[in-house]
Formats: C-alpha cells, sequence, structure tokens
C-alpha cells in the first residue's frame, strides 16, 4: 500500500516542478521587475519583454507539473 497515494509517474512529476522552480531563480526575478514598474523604472525593451514571456512560461510550467501530477484537470474546482 502507498502511503501517499502517489505513483511513481506522480513523483517524478512532482519533482521536475520543484526542480524547475528551484533553478528558476523565479521569485527573485519577479520580485526584481516588481520593484521596478513600481517605482517607474522599467524600460519596456525586447529584451525585457522575452525575460517576462520566459518568467511567465516558467510560471505556466510549474503550476501544470503539480496538477498533471494529482491527476487534477487545470481551472477545474478542487
Amino acid at each position: 500500500m502507498r502511503r501517499s497515494g502517489l505513483t511513481i509517474e506522480d513523483r517524478m512529476a512532482l519533482a521536475r516542478a520543484l526542480a524547475l522552480l528551484g533553478q528558476s531563480h523565479l521569485s527573485n526575478n519577479l520580485n526584481q521587475l516588481a520593484k521596478l514598474a513600481n517605482i517607474g523604472s522599467l524600460p519596456f525593451t525586447p529584451e525585457i519583454e522575452e525575460e517576462l514571456l520566459a518568467a511567465l512560461a516558467d510560471v505556466r510550467e510549474v503550476r501544470h507539473l503539480p496538477v498533471e501530477a494529482l491527476g487534477l484537470r487545470e481551472g477545474a474546482a478542487p
């Protein structure tokens, strides 16, 4: 009997999500961007746009992996 109820695939997906989160420095990068935006010092260049899109992709992936691992549907009520 599995204690957590998670399959090996579920555990692997959750581990990937945690690894991605740890490697991305996402929270620090988003915090820095928010500080610059709040003081009006965030120039909107193609490079900034690229970084924001990359951060958004990271957030989506980090959100998706645990949902997938738990067998839930994204957007469905818990």
